[in-house]
C-alpha cells in the first residue's frame, strides 16, 4: 500500500516538474487511442471543458475532424522516447465553421501541441503539452480553400504556403525540399475499396503529408492522385513514400494498387533568390498537376531555375517576335441585340499566322507577366481598324480583351492611353473586356484603373462572368457597363433548370446595378429564344456569326457614350 502511494506521488511530482519546465498552458497524459488519462493547467479557459469532463475521453473529441485524424496519425508515428513538436490543431467549435467547398475561416481557435512518447515499449503512453495560439502561421487574405476529403491545401494556396515555408526555413539556416507524389487515382481506389473506405484512406494520406510538412499548411492535393509536400531536407523522399505506402497497408490495400512514387527538388542553392522560390514552385506545381512526375528528374532548385529560365526566355523571344513582326492576325465576331439580331459591336479575337489556338500563349504571357505586350498589340490593331472605318464614313465599335493583370500594370495603362488618345472623341468606339483568367491581387487598384478607362469614354465589360471564384468580388468593387455571362451556363440553359436559375440570378444582379448583359456561345435557336425571354440584352456565338478576318459594316449602328452608373442612365441604341 505504501509502495503504491509512493509511486503515485512520484508520478504527480514528475508531472508537475515536467509541466514547470515545458513553458506550456496545459499538460495532458494520453494513451495510444488519445484518451485523456490526466489533465492539468488552464484546461477550462483554453479548451472550454472542465478537467473532470475531459479526463477519460478521447482528446480527438474536441478537435475538428481533419485534425482528429492528424493527431491519431501523429501518435502512431512516434516510437518510444520520440517527440513531435509544433503541431497545430483546430478546436471543434471553430473547425466546424468550414465551408462545404473546403474553405476554412481566416480566424480559428488553434492550439499548438508538443507530444512526447514514454520509453515503455509495451505500454504506449504520451505526454502532450499545449500552448494557446492564434492562427497566424501564414499571412494571407481571404479564406483558405481545402480539398474536402484530405483537407489539404489546393494548388494556388499551396504555392503561397510552400513559398512561405521554404523562405522561413532558409532564414533559419535550414534546407527545404519539395516532394511531388503520385498514387493511383480516386476511381481505382473506389473500385478496389469502395468510396467510403477510399475517402478514409485519402484522409489518412492527408494527415501523413501534414506530419512530414514544414508546417500544417505546406502540403497539398494537386490533382487526382497527385500530392505535394514541402519538408526539411532531413526528411528524405523514401521516408515520405514509405509513410504513404504504410497507410495503404493499414487498409489492406494491395501494394500494386497504391504504388506511391515521388520526386524531390531541393532548395539548397546559395544563388537562389527568394523571388526565385515562388517562380520555381509555381512552375513545378503547374507542370506536375498537368503531367505528373514522369517528366521530373530529382534535381536541385538551381538546376530547375536554369532549365526554366532557358525555356521561358525561348518562349518570350518567340512571342515577342510574333508581336513586333506583326505575325498576329485579328478576327472579328459579332455581338448582337437579341431583340432583332442587329450588330451591336464586334469582339476582336487573336489568331496566329500558323493557325494554332492562342489560349496557351496568352496563359503563358500572364504567368511571366508580359501579357500587357500582347494586349497592346491587339489594341493597336483594333484602333487602326476603327480609324480605317472612319475614313470610309463608317461607325465601327470593337471590343478588345484586356488581361486582369494588365490593369495593374502602370506602364501598360500609360502606353494604352498614348494609343487611345489618338481616337479623340471616338474613344467610346473601343470597348474593354476584362478577362478573369488571372486573379486580381489588388482589386481597389484595378477598380481605379477601370474608372480611368470609363471616364476617358470607354465602355468596360467583365468577361466570362461566373467562370471563376472572383466574379462577384470584381462586380462588387468595379464599375462596369457590361457583364458577359460565361458560355458554360448557356450551353445547357434550355435543358437545365439549375443553369437557367443561375443566369436569372446574374440578370437580377445586373439590372439592379444598371449593367447590360451579354450571353456568349449561343449556337442554337432555342437558346436564343430562352435568353430573349429571360431578358438578356446581347448575344454572341456561332448562331449569329463565326470569327472572320473581315467585318460586314453597316453605318449608323452602335452605342452611345457611357453615362455614370450613379446619377445618369446609359442610352443604348
Amino acid at each position: 500500500m505504501a509502495m503504491a502511494i509512493a509511486d503515485r506521488l512520484r508520478e504527480e511530482r514528475d508531472r508537475f516538474v515536467g509541466f514547470a519546465f515545458s513553458n506550456a498552458d496545459i499538460l495532458l497524459e494520453l494513451d495510444e487511442s488519445s484518451k485523456v488519462l490526466w489533465a492539468g493547467g488552464a484546461v477550462k479557459s483554453i479548451l472550454g471543458v472542465d478537467n473532470a469532463d475531459l479526463t477519460g475521453k478521447p482528446f480527438t473529441s474536441i478537435l475538428a475532424t481533419a485534425d482528429a485524424i492528424l493527431l491519431k496519425a501523429a501518435l502512431r508515428n512516434l516510437g518510444p522516447g520520440q517527440r513531435r513538436r509544433d503541431l497545430n490543431l483546430v478546436l471543434m467549435d471553430d473547425g466546424q465553421a468550414a465551408g462545404a467547398d473546403g474553405s476554412t475561416p481566416e480566424k480559428r481557435h488553434v492550439v499548438s501541441v508538443c507530444i512526447n512518447r514514454s520509453l515503455k515499449k509495451d505500454s504506449p503512453h504520451y505526454f502532450m503539452t499545449i500552448v494557446n495560439a492564434a492562427y497566424n502561421a501564414i499571412p494571407h487574405s481571404g479564406a483558405r480553400r481545402r480539398d474536402r476529403v484530405t483537407w489539404l491545401a489546393e494548388a494556388v494556396e499551396f504555392t503561397y504556403a510552400a513559398t512561405h515555408a521554404v523562405k522561413e526555413a532558409r532564414k533559419s539556416g535550414k534546407s527545404a525540399c519539395l516532394t511531388l507524389l503520385e498514387i493511383c487515382e480516386t476511381e481505382e481506389l473506389n473500385r478496389v475499396m469502395g468510396p467510403e473506405r477510399a475517402e478514409a484512406l485519402l484522409a489518412e494520406i492527408g494527415a501523413q503529408l501534414k506530419l512530414h510538412a514544414i508546417d500544417n499548411e505546406s502540403a497539398a492535393k494537386l490533382g487526382d492522385g497527385k500530392f505535394g509536400v514541402t519538408h526539411l531536407e532531413s526528411t528524405d523522399t523514401a521516408t515520405i513514400v514509405s509513410a504513404i505506402n504504410q497507410v495503404g497497408d493499414t487498409f489492406d490495400l494491395p501494394p500494386e494498387t497504391m504504388q506511391a512514387t515521388g520526386k524531390t527538388i531541393s532548395f539548397t542553392g546559395s544563388s537562389l533568390a527568394d523571388d526565385d522560390v515562388e517562380s520555381i514552385l509555381s512552375y513545378v506545381v503547374g507542370k506536375f498537376s498537368s503531367e505528373g512526375v514522369k517528366n521530373f528528374d530529382a534535381s536541385s532548385a538551381d538546376q530547375y531555375l536554369k532549365r526554366m529560365t532557358a525555356e521561358v526566355l525561348s518562349r518570350v523571344v518567340a512571342m515577342r517576335d510574333l508581336i513586333h513582326e506583326h505575325r498576329i492576325n485579328l478576327h472579328f465576331q459579332p455581338i448582337v441585340h437579341l431583340s432583332d439580331r442587329s450588330a451591336h459591336h464586334y469582339e476582336v479575337l487573336l489568331r496566329f499566322e500558323d493557325g494554332r489556338s492562342p489560349f496557351a500563349d496568352v496563359m503563358f504571357a500572364e504567368e511571366i507577366n508580359i501579357v500587357h505586350e500582347l494586349d497592346l498589340a491587339v489594341t493597336h490593331g483594333a484602333i487602326a481598324r476603327i480609324q480605317l472605318s472612319e475614313t470610309k464614313g463608317q461607325e465601327l465599335r470593337l471590343a478588345v480583351n484586356m488581361s486582369a493583370r494588365s490593369l495593374l500594370n502602370d506602364n501598360f495603362l500609360g502606353m494604352f492611353e498614348q494609343l487611345a488618345v489618338k481616337m479623340g472623341k471616338n474613344r467610346n468606339r473601343l470597348i474593354i473586356e476584362i478577362t478573369e483568367s488571372a486573379k486580381l491581387d489588388d482589386l481597389p487598384k484595378a477598380a481605379r484603373a477601370v474608372d480611368l478607362l470609363r471616364n476617358s469614354g470607354h465602355f468596360v465589360c467583365l468577361d466570362d462572368f461566373g467562370a471563376g471564384a472572383y466574379s462577384l468580388p470584381y462586380l462588387q468593387q468595379m464599375q462596369v457597363d457590361f457583364v458577359k455571362i460565361d458560355g458554360a451556363y448557356i450551353k445547357s440553359i434550355t435543358e437545365s433548370i439549375r443553369e437557367r436559375a443561375i443566369v436569372q440570378g446574374v440578370l437580377t444582379t445586373c439590372r439592379g446595378l444598371n449593367i447590360k448583359t451579354v450571353a456568349e456561345m449561343v449556337e442554337k435557336e432555342d437558346q436564343h429564344k430562352c435568353l430573349l425571354d429571360l431578358g438578356v440584352d446581347l448575344g454572341q456565338g456561332w448562331l449569329y456569326g463565326r470569327p472572320a478576318p473581315e467585318i460586314p459594316i453597316a453605318t449608323g449602328s452602335g452605342i452611345n457614350r457611357p453615362g455614370k452608373r450613379k446619377g445618369a442612365k446609359e442610352v443604348w441604341s
